[in-house]
């Protein structure tokens, strides 16, 4: 009798939940909400304009239309005006004057001008990477955000599945003690084995209710797509192509336009000077009007241009460090995929056999304690093994479809209609 205290301790309290309360726990257990009017390329366009990253597209655009409207200017450099006046009024008092005025226009250096213009193009070409990479960012949020309820929901059927069994052999168990077949203590035994998987299968609810509360926090949504099953896609172009790595390329290809830039950065423009000058010598004379044009321009320049190139090549020199260290990461995520959805096929297939013969040995093992030739502990031994193979192949099925969604998203497959 002593191998039953903790079981008589359980029973006691299950004196306070009867099975009536169970069945009722059956019907309130969570369920999943699907509908049939949503799609994953839909689900995947709501989180995508609920990103953060959705605010920063405004910056390309504001970065092209003031390069644009820098390298449509006339002149590389605002014009400038300038006036003087001389006069002898504070000295000899003659009434001699000179009255001078003039504009400065700064002149492009030989390419400035196209490299800017090139620029632009740079950054209207950034702007369409970055909203592709924020796509494939968003189909990342679904994917994760619906297998993790759909794991959540497999164990919870699991777990009801383990439920009712339980709360089946208590039923058959409490028949057979009142029939005198069975010892008082068996009832117990039952009792607290019920009371057991109730309480995991709480805990599953509980967990799946977490689940969808993060979902429709993440996606907005309070329902699942009735279709979430992916088939492995596996591109025929090489990683090159990847959303994030072609994000990377733009900014490489942006960097090098600065790059050309920054030979101009500390340069001086050459500048043309037009001005006029009115002056005469003392109140007698008439005022003498000229016009004057002049010319400047930087004779060595050079050193005051190496720091901008040197940062704009450090620059440069860090995208292109990044950019092959986002390839390398990229193709080790798709091997690692790989070779984990292969992995867990054979695993399932290696479950599936083993699978059939628990429930094989659990059968007859129910016989066998219908017959009285063992007792409910050794029941009880082969039903939680015959439970846990049907719940590791239940999850690993579904794990695999996950895997799959995991595998597409290696390789930037975006969500979408197209």
């Amino acid at each position: 009798m002593r191998r039953y205290t903790p079981i008589v301790m359980a029973a006691f309290i299950s004196t306070f939940s009867p099975l009536t309360s169970f069945a009722n726990d059956a019907e309130s257990v969570s369920k999943v909400p699907y509908s049939a009017g949503l799609d994953l390329a839909s689900l995947t366009d709501k989180v995508y304009q609920r990103l953060p990253g959705l605010l920063a597209e405004g910056k390309y655009q504001q970065l092209q239309q003031a390069n644009d409207s820098y390298s449509n200017s006339l002149f590389a450099e605002p014009i400038t005006g300038n006036l003087s006046l001389f006069s002898d009024e504070v000295g000899t008092g003659r009434g001699s004057q000179e009255w001078e005025g003039g504009v400065d226009l700064p002149l492009w250096l030989p390419g400035q001008k196209q490299q800017q213009q090139a620029l632009s193009a740079k950054i209207a070409a950034e702007l369409p990477a970055y909203q592709q990479a924020l796509k494939l960012e968003a189909s990342g949020e679904v994917r994760q955000q619906i297998w993790q309820v759909k794991l959540a929901e497999a164990q919870l059927e699991q777990a009801k599945l383990t439920w009712e069994t339980a709360k089946k052999l208590q039923n058959d168990v409490e028949s057979r003690v009142k029939a005198g077949d069975l010892a008082s203590t068996e009832r117990l035994l039952a009792g607290s084995n019920t009371l057991e998987a109730h309480s995991k299968m709480v805990n599953a609810a509980s967990l799946l209710q977490q689940r969808l509360k993060i979902y429709q926090l993440i996606t907005g949504e309070n329902t699942l797509p009735k279709q979430v099953e992916e088939t492995v896609i596996t591109p025929s172009e090489d990683v090159q192509q990847h959303p994030q790595l072609q994000l990377q390329d733009q900014l490489i290809a942006r960097l090098q336009a600065q790059m050309g830039l920054a030979q101009y950065d500390g340069a001086v423009n050459p500048s043309l000077s037009v001005g006029v000058r009115r002056e005469r010598g003392d109140r007698a004379e008439d005022y003498t009007n000229s016009l004057g044009i002049g010319f400047s321009m930087a004779l060595d320049d050079k050193a005051y241009r190496q720091p901008a190139i040197a940062q704009a090549s450090a620059e440069l020199a860090d995208a292109q460090v990044t950019r092959q260290s986002l390839w390398r990461d990229l193709k080790t995520r798709q091997v690692a995929a790989h070779e984990e959805l292969n992995s867990s096929r054979q695993q399932l297939d290696l479950i599936t056999e083993q699978n059939k013969t628990t429930q094989q040995y659990y059968q007859l093992q129910k016989r066998a304690f219908d017959l009285g030739e063992i007792n409910l502990i050794d029941l009880l031994r082969s039903q939680a093994l015959a439970n846990d193979n049907e719940s590791r192949k239940r999850l690993l099925e579904v794990q695999i479809k996950q895997q799959i969604s995991k595998l597409n998203q290696s390789h930037g497959i975006i969500l979408s209609n197209n």
